[in-house]
């Protein structure tokens, strides 16, 4: 592993790098005109300050640039007696860069999220995982139940 390389979790002020991270997982095949990466920029940015900690991002940066990301959305959950507060999260749009895969940054992203959903109360952690991922996502804890991989 890098030494230079940081998993933090983001601010709205890396919208601009997470937007450009997200529209290369979401559209890889095309790069956005400049107005395109602004606008798409502004709404991550407002769509992650409304929503607070119901969505944490960690994200991984080497050498200052941007290389990985790992969502989590937060759902809080109708109470039970005894268990007035109950939250549940998703894992989304885990992804690092191609020529970053397969050197450990997708574990460190997973570990953050996983501590950051424990230290939100999360007990209940699901992801819809590709077939090939799911051996990496069994050596983090999770296992496949009902067709999602569940901590």
């Amino acid at each position: 592993m890098a030494p230079d390389l940081v998993v933090r979790s983001a601010t709205p002020d890396d919208a601009p790098a997470l937007a450009a991270l997200r529209w290369r997982w979401a559209v890889p095949d095309r790069t956005p005109r400049d107005d395109e990466a602004l606008e798409f920029a502004r709404a991550l940015r407002r769509w992650m300050e409304e929503r607070g900690e119901r969505s944490v991002c960690q994200i991984a940066v080497l050498e200052g640039e941007l290389v990985g990301m790992a969502w989590l959305a937060v759902f809080e959950r109708a109470p039970n007696p005894g268990d007035l507060v109950r939250r549940s999260g998703d894992v989304q749009s885990v992804f690092v860069l191609p020529e970053h895969q397969g050197s450990g940054i997708g574990r460190l992203l997973m570990e953050a999220i996983c501590a950051a959903a424990d230290s939100l109360g999360v007990r209940k952690l699901t992801l819809d995982a590709r077939d090939a991922a799911v051996p990496f996502y069994e050596r983090l804890g999770f296992s496949l139940r009902n067709g999602l991989m569940q901590r």
